[in-house]
């Protein structure tokens, strides 16, 4: 583990820092519900009632929403459990031009209906750590750390404001859940993904473990996770993950597998290819020397895009998926376990005051003018 360095981070609270290391993605879509329709009456700082054939994507586009299909899901993570789902009759949000929520809805109301704040009854500071350079979630160098580090922060102070913590920077990631979780040396660690844990049984070792070695707060972000073919492939017609058995499957180096373990897309089934960057993963797609790409959508239609590729490569939409970011806690930790609720309680409140999308919308617009 680096050396740390002590400084100040949080009034009453200490963080401390070590090295860089870097990580990378950002979020979603939305998708689909029936039949296409065209969607029609939505506009800036309003709410809109969702109509059969409606995607997050086209009620974005067509209401002007700036930053599209992300800043309308964030806008309505109170209705929307998943990204890839909308309902017939589901009231969204529409966000205003200057990306405020209008202050007409229940989400930004000062008083709050959220659970009562939950003491852990703590004896010593809980010791959090995260990791820089995974922005907008998670940054030394951004404003509060980054996105979920502040909302961290806030569900600790909402949650229960005399629960004295530490928040430490350790950029080993892989030493997070390999070595200090287990041995106690720290208490929670964010923001990890989490496995589909109902098919553990799908899951490789490296990936149970998530599963069967920690508890997990709720979840504090979701992304969306696609796969794109080319448009006269055999694989653009998959409506299943066993469509895609014979396939080659390309996925940047470094980035988790559990989602491909949980449905059965590992060797034998399939040919597994790992380039080091994404846009590696495109240009194999361009040339036919992979099947299928898949990682998270915002970024892979954006290196579509940029590739000059888009008239050529499709997005395989049924078989889209969410994976969502939590604290972790070694189930062993009596000390973190009995604190968990502090964050969960505190999360809800951020949520139901709109003060979750808030950090959102910030955090990502600070990332991008950058």
């Amino acid at each position: 583990m680096s050396t740390l360095n002590l400084h100040p981070r949080v009034t009453k609270r200490t963080a401390l820092s070590s090295t860089c290391f870097a990580a990378a993605t950002v979020a979603t879509a939305g998708l689909m519900l029936g039949a296409p329709q065209t969607a029609h009456a939505q506009e800036q700082c309003s709410t809109y009632t969702v109509v059969s054939g409606d995607r997050l994507s086209t009620i974005a586009t067509t209401a002007g929403v700036r930053g599209g299909f992300q800043t309308l899901f964030d806008a309505n993570t109170n209705v929307l459990e998943n990204p890839n789902i909308l309902e017939v009759d589901m009231v969204l949000v529409i966000p205003c031009a200057d990306g405020s929520l209008p202050t007409s809805t229940a989400r930004v109301t000062a008083a709050s209906t959220g659970p009562a704040p939950t003491t852990a009854m703590p004896d010593r500071p809980l010791r959090i750590t995260t990791g820089t350079g995974y922005a907008p979630f998670t940054d030394e160098d951004l404003p509060g750390g980054g996105m979920i580090t502040r909302m961290v922060e806030r569900s600790m102070e909402l949650g229960n404001p005399d629960q004295a913590y530490n928040l430490i920077f350790i950029n080993d990631w892989g030493s997070h859940l390999e070595t200090l979780l287990p041995t106690g040396a720290v208490d929670m660690a964010f923001p990890w993904f989490l496995p589909n844990c109902d098919l553990v049984e799908n899951l490789s070792e490296a990936s149970a473990y998530r599963c069967t070695d920690f508890n997990h707060s709720e979840p504090f972000y979701e992304i969306l996770v696609d796969f794109f073919t080319l448009a006269d492939s055999q694989y653009a017609a998959a409506t299943s993950h066993e469509d895609l058995f014979g396939a080659r499957i390309c996925r940047p180096e470094a980035w988790f597998t559990f989602d491909l373990e949980a449905e059965r897309l590992v060797a034998p089934n399939i040919t597994y290819v790992t380039p080091v960057s994404q846009q590696d993963c495109v240009q194999l797609l361009a040339s036919g020397d992979v099947d299928v790409m898949t990682y998270d959508t915002l970024p892979a239609e954006e290196d579509i895009r940029e590739s000059g590729f888009a008239d050529r490569i499709a997005k395989i939409e049924p078989l889209s998926g969410a994976v969502s970011s939590h604290i972790f806690v070694a189930k062993d930790n009596a000390f973190a376990n009995e604190a968990l609720p502090i964050i969960n309680a505190g999360l809800e409140e951020l949520r139901l005051s709109g003060e979750w999308f808030n950090i959102v919308r910030e955090s990502i617009q600070e990332t991008v003018e950058n």
